[in-house]
């Protein structure tokens, strides 16, 4: 009989299919070739060299395929007249959007599609040469390159990106939960002193900050997600990594593990607490053998059983804190 999965993994699973299917839905690549179809400005090619168009490639495209240039060639005044344009070519040679910061800065919003997004040309003309660099490479380096794989192309750049895109709503879900369940926890046994909020009732938001007893400050942020100070001196910290693909569990971590590092730089006493969406045995041999972290628990555990939450609290409230 088949495992049935747990609430948290199947509702992740669940978001991750509506998230592709509504991004598939816009047909941004569809948008933004007719985007290019549309430009008024009649560009000249004649610089070709000096927009990093290698001969051998335009040979291929413009005189054996009989294919226009911009639909292939990324041209400065295309860019300028219409930045949306920049997903196109940035997709036709499979830049994702992490790559191309390193070569440009941020395109999100060049590429938002909003009309009155303005690009200079300076940074236009290093995007079209990043752009036919690669590009030119992919069409020397392919056997029988046409539109139709560069289309393709687009495609699978715009699933890397939503492949991120989902990374970071999971962390977002995983946070959330663990967020809500520690302010409720706290609540019903008033032990939040400010905002104040009603035992009986179940928080409507999460609040960036909450006095407990004894002086005690809890606040969430992005980095780490829950701290816990009191007279400005940080006493325990809380990083929680959502995802539940194996492959991504040592990567997560080590995002957590520099949090950790910074606050025993700010406070040699601090306790780390690790919550993770899944345990692989390489990941729980690091950290054992680090030593940054004072108890790991497994998020969907911690949502999800009474035992484990109550761990959780314990170690946490009791052990650490010495609120309970």
């Amino acid at each position: 009989m088949a495992k049935k999965p747990n609430d948290y993994t199947d509702n992740l699973r669940k978001i991750k299919s509506q998230l592709i299917v509504s991004t598939l839905q816009r047909k941004k690549d569809v948008l933004a070739f007719k985007a290019v179809r549309r430009i008024r400005t009649k560009v000249t090619w004649d610089s070709r060299e000096d927009l990093m168009i290698d001969e051998e490639a335009w040979d291929y495209i413009v005189r054996k395929q009989k294919y226009d240039p911009k639909f292939v060639f990324c041209h400065p005044e295309i860019l300028t007249e219409n930045p949306f344009t920049s997903f196109y070519y940035r997709g036709l040679c499979g830049l994702s959007i992490k790559a191309a910061k390193d070569y440009f800065g941020a395109i999100e919003n060049i590429e938002s599609g909003n009309n009155r997004t303005t690009l200079g040309t300076g940074k236009a003309k290093i995007m079209a040469q990043t752009y036919n660099t690669f590009t030119c490479s992919i069409i020397k380096n392919s056997a029988k390159w046409t539109l139709e794989d560069g289309k393709r192309t687009i495609i699978a750049t715009l699933g890397i990106t939503l492949d991120g895109v989902m990374r970071n709503k999971v962390g977002e879900i995983a946070e959330e939960r663990i967020m809500f369940m520690l302010v409720e926890w706290l609540q019903q046994r008033k032990m939040i002193l400010s905002p104040r909020m009603a035992k009986d009732e179940p928080p409507r938001d999460i609040p960036q900050e909450c006095k407990l007893p004894k002086g005690i400050i809890m606040r969430f942020s992005s980095e780490p997600d829950v701290a816990f100070e009191r007279d400005g001196v940080l006493i325990a910290v809380v990083e929680i990594k959502g995802g539940i693909d194996p492959a991504g569990a040592l990567e997560r971590y080590g995002a957590a593990r520099k949090s950790f590092e910074h606050a025993m730089h700010m406070s040699p006493k601090c306790k780390n607490f690790y919550l993770g969406g899944v345990f692989t045995p390489e990941l729980n041999r690091r950290i054992t053998a680090d030593r940054l972290v004072e108890k790991s628990f497994n998020i969907i555990e911690v949502l999800q059983k009474t035992e484990s939450r109550e761990s959780f609290f314990a170690e946490l409230f009791h052990h650490t804190l010495r609120l309970i």
